[in-house]
């Protein structure tokens, strides 16, 4: 319906905003209400009788002045001169200005009144004010006053009963016109309808200024909003508006909030149907009431992580530890957790996780084990003929969170490789199984290694923003609102509504669990059992759902997965020797923990677990070597000294009788990219050759083979299997997986034309894959022939 006012025609009138509901009060009826109470009241009746009086106690005061004069000067003819000029020159002055449109009879009278005033001060400032001058003051100003109350007399009101308001002053209207959209408020000439008013809370419709103001600008203004209304901030629920009009906006004033006290977790907030696959976890109660804010867990074909940002104190760990419970009690998912601070964050989710990496390297080692997983998990769902992930307890989804992943994203050493590996589970591991939680204090671009595609891909699924002091977060995560300043209270933030969809970005409080105190957590690490109610004792009751199952998850994820504990319990060893030594004063603790100058890791320099590019010196149309010509000698005896560490595990692993390239990967726990790189030095060194396609053996009989020849064989492969796994035949999307230049991923195309795995292009100038997942084992085997 439009609304329509006297003087539109009908295409103003479709133009024009709704009007108002009568909701209550406008700006100009309360400043008429306040006007009306004024003007009742005795002092604003009386001004005009007690006008003269004012008077005479000013020209009284002005002796007293004069008098003061006298004193200090000694002379009271000069002061009493002085006092007649000025009287009179002001007298003057006063009567000019107040004789304009008045008649002559009050023109005499007021002139005499000046005159009186002139020669009563004048005697006063020469002879002194006493009594006699003081009753000669009032029995002269009186008389004259006699005309003017003549004139003005006292209001005859008969007493009545107070008309009850036909509004309340105190009502959101009534607060909203006057404090908010008055002139100068928070959002001038905005006005509310729709009213819903129930015992718990009052919800509006906001009309903004069209133009002028969005949800950007109300969100902003939120405390200068909760201030005009008298409420706290965190009563206060600013949402858009249903309709996508962006010039509306949904208010709710909560009058009995629920989130006022920490809400206690009271075990796994979790609804699955397992007939729909839909799965979601909630978090806390809305601040209006109105259920609880969502975590999209399952969807059809999909898993999904998101993202989790809360400064420090504001209940972000706490909040994890109860998202990750509820995960685990659908026995649909395992949790891998990492956290650069060794476990720290939340030694309740390092202490349950299926796989907890704790400290950099260990993230490393389980991040390339999630990037295997991808891969494989993609060759299985082309194998199989899937085109998503369906949970089940033998194929369960992996969950893996990434406390503080700004240091991990943003490492020197690591930075680079691990948030390529996290953007590529971002993208596809929804379909595959696998969920990324990034969880940081920060919200800013180096929270994601300065990668607009990772920040992009987690924010698909979940983001959570509790309160943080980094002014970068608003405009980075393009929010509406400013998470700096969100009140003060753990677990409070909002759940951001994904592009696209009309899913709520409002306040809620997360459910909290307690902690253990230090006593008790050293009693948890030596076996006795948590404190019922804690977050150690939850996450216990709930276990992760066993991958022992899934065998391509245990093969892909390889012995770094399955010796993760040694790993923990070496690294916690390590520190626990280290602090020995520094009590019983073995090492000086300022020497020890001076950083000292080293190489830079030469297992990153060499692309340990990096995806194998071309030897830069590479000709690609160059023709093959003379067989004539001849070839370096070989060591008589290989010495693995000054290798890259990568290499270094190779050479020892070939050495025990591991030869073939998937056992290497299998037993070192390099990713494949790691492995041809390790290789790569090993062979140009002299130290390893390569006995036949994917069988490797140290240096004996046979002569080394070329290490670039190694590295293009293993990247062709490569780029077979991406191609048909991916049925994308582009060299955008090669050059982008295999880390080669465009001019190397068209060359690994036209070979892949040559063999036969292209076809001839579409229209679109895109080659046509000729082979299917089914034949990519006999099509490998028939270019290693």
């Amino acid at each position: 319906m439009v609304h329509t006012k006297p003087g539109l025609n009908a295409v103003e009138a479709m133009a024009a905003p709704p009007a108002p509901a009568s909701t209550g009060p406008t700006a100009a009826q309360i400043r008429a209400d306040r006007e009306a109470r004024r003007r009742d009241r005795m002092r604003y009746r009386l001004r005009h009788q007690t006008a003269p009086h004012k008077v005479l106690v000013a020209v009284w005061s002005a002796a007293w002045l004069a008098r003061a004069a006298v004193w200090l000067t000694g002379d009271a003819e000069a002061v009493a001169a002085a006092t007649a000029g000025t009287a009179g020159l002001a007298a003057v002055i006063v009567a000019m200005v107040l004789r304009r449109s008045r008649t002559r009879r009050v023109r005499t009278w007021l002139y005499t009144c000046l005159a009186a005033a002139v020669t009563w001060l004048t005697v006063a400032a020469g002879n002194g004010v006493d009594w006699t001058m003081t009753a000669a003051l009032a029995g002269i100003g009186f008389g004259l006053a006699t005309p003017w109350w003549r004139q003005h007399r006292i209001p005859n009101v008969t007493p009545a009963a107070a008309p009850t308001p036909a509004f309340d002053l105190n009502s959101v209207p009534a607060l909203w016109a006057a404090n908010v959209a008055s002139k100068g408020g928070a959002l001038p000439e905005s006005y509310l309808t729709d009213p819903q008013i129930s015992a718990t809370k009052e919800r509006y419709n906001v009309q903004l200024r069209a133009g002028r103001q969005s949800i950007a600008t109300a969100m902003a203004a939120l405390t200068l909003i909760a201030s005009g209304l008298h409420v706290a901030q965190e009563d206060i629920v600013l949402e858009r508006h249903d309709s996508g009009d962006a010039s509306r906006v949904a208010l709710t004033v909560v009058r009995k909030s629920p989130i006022k006290v920490s809400q206690p977790y009271r075990g796994p907030q979790l609804d699955y149907d397992p007939a729909t696959n839909i799965g979601t976890v909630f978090l806390g109660p809305y601040a209006d009431g109105e259920g609880s804010a969502p975590w999209k867990l399952f969807s059809h074909n999909s898993i999904w992580g998101g993202l989790v940002v809360g400064g420090i104190g504001s209940g972000k760990s706490r909040l994890l530890e109860a998202l990750l419970c509820s995960m685990r009690a659908s026995g649909l998912v395992t949790t891998f957790y990492g956290d650069p601070q060794g476990g720290t964050s939340s030694d309740a989710l390092a202490s349950n996780a299926t796989w907890a990496a704790r400290g950099n390297e260990q993230i490393m080692a389980m991040l390339r084990g999630l990037d295997r997983l991808v891969y494989w998990r993609g060759i299985e769902n082309s194998a199989r003929g899937r085109n998503g992930f369906t949970p089940r307890p033998h194929r369960p989804g992996v969950v893996a969170v990434l406390d503080e992943c700004h240091m991990i994203l943003s490492d020197e050493v690591h930075g680079e490789e691990a948030t390529a590996i996290c953007e590529r589970i971002g993208r596809v591991g929804r379909k595959l199984g696998i969920a990324l939680i990034l969880a940081s204090q920060e919200g800013d671009l180096p929270t994601f290694g300065g990668s607009n595609g990772l920040r992009n891909a987690v924010r698909r699924g979940n983001t959570v923003v509790l309160r943080t002091t980094n002014t970068q977060t608003a405009s980075v995560l393009k929010l509406d609102f400013d998470p700096t300043l969100l009140p003060d209270l753990p677990g409070y933030g909002y759940t951001v509504a994904a592009i696209g969809t009309t899913d709520r970005t409002a306040p809620f409080r997360s459910y909290y669990l307690a902690e253990l105190d230090d006593d008790e957590l050293d009693a948890v690490h030596a076996g006795a059992d948590p404190r019922e109610g804690t977050s150690h004792w939850w996450l216990a009751h709930t276990p992760d759902a066993p991958l022992d199952d899934d065998l391509v998850a245990l093969r892909a994820l390889g012995t770094p997965y399955a010796e993760r504990n040694v790993a923990v319990e070496a690294a916690r060893a390590e520190l626990t020797g280290q602090l020995d030594d520094l009590i019983s004063g073995r090492i000086d603790a300022v020497e020890f923990a001076t950083p000292k100058t080293t190489p830079a890791d030469a297992g990153q320099a060499a692309g340990y677990g990096k995806v194998v590019a071309f030897p830069g010196a590479l000709n690609l149309e160059a023709p093959a070597a003379n067989p004539a010509t001849p070839t370096a000698p070989v060591a008589a005896a290989p010495d693995p000294s000054g290798l890259t560490p990568a290499a270094r595990d190779i050479y020892q692993a070939i050495k025990a009788g591991t030869t073939k390239k998937g056992d290497l990967i299998t037993v070192t726990g390099l990713s494949d990219s790691g492995v041809i790189k390790a290789l790569s030095e090993l062979m140009a060194r002299g130290d390893v050759v390569k006995a036949r396609h994917g069988h490797y053996a140290l240096a004996g009989d046979q002569p080394a083979a070329d290490a670039a020849d190694v590295a293009v064989d293993e990247l062709l492969r490569q780029a077979v299997a991406l191609v048909v796994t991916t049925g994308i035949p582009t060299p955008a999307m090669l050059t982008r997986r295999l880390t080669v230049t465009t001019d190397q991923a068209r060359w690994l195309l036209d070979r892949m034309t040559e063999t036969g795995v292209l076809g001839p292009a579409d229209p679109d100038g895109t080659p046509t894959v000729l082979v299917t997942a089914d034949q990519l084992d006999q099509t490998l085997a028939d270019i290693d022939a």
